[in-house]
């Protein structure tokens, strides 16, 4: 059986049933747009109506906006980025293939103990509380309904 795809207006609706009373037109605009064009409907699939979690909802269509603005080519040139890195991943592709990292010439080499380590260590710790890690769990995306 073919697989039935909503009108931009039933998504619409969809997405309207479930974003909060007070969502704005920029965050509703890119919800629609993400549900539809981007391809990533399952984002809202657990999505309990409007009226509850409705924080929760409001920050997360937040930093999807602030990624929008911020990343070279908006959300969708992730989605294409994050796509075809996992394609390589599916064909047992190297990413990096002849990539040789380096230090800049701007860079610094620090010996631990000195002097300029313990100012720089100081430093990055004072940031520390901004820092944020993302760990693959090194599957093939299997559960993120990825199909290559």
């Amino acid at each position: 059986f073919p697989t039935l795809r909503p009108s931009p207006l039933l998504r619409r609706c969809m997405v309207d049933a479930l974003l909060p009373a007070d969502c704005s037109d920029e965050h509703r605009r890119l919800a629609v747009r993400l549900s539809g064009e981007l391809g990533q409907a399952h984002l809202f699939e657990a999505w309990p109506p409007a009226g509850q979690r409705d924080a929760d909802k409001t920050q997360l269509l937040a930093q999807l906006a602030t990624l929008e603005a911020n990343y070279p080519g908006g959300l969708a040139a992730y989605i294409g980025s994050a796509r075809a890195l996992l394609g390589q991943a599916v064909r047992g592709e190297n990413a990096l293939e002849g990539w040789t990292p380096s230090v800049p010439d701007d860079g610094v080499d620090l010996q631990p103990g000195s002097p300029e380590f313990a100012a720089f260590e100081e430093r990055g710790l004072a940031e520390a509380a901004h820092l944020a890690f993302a760990v693959p769990a090194g599957g093939l995306g299997e559960r993120l309904r990825f199909r290559g």
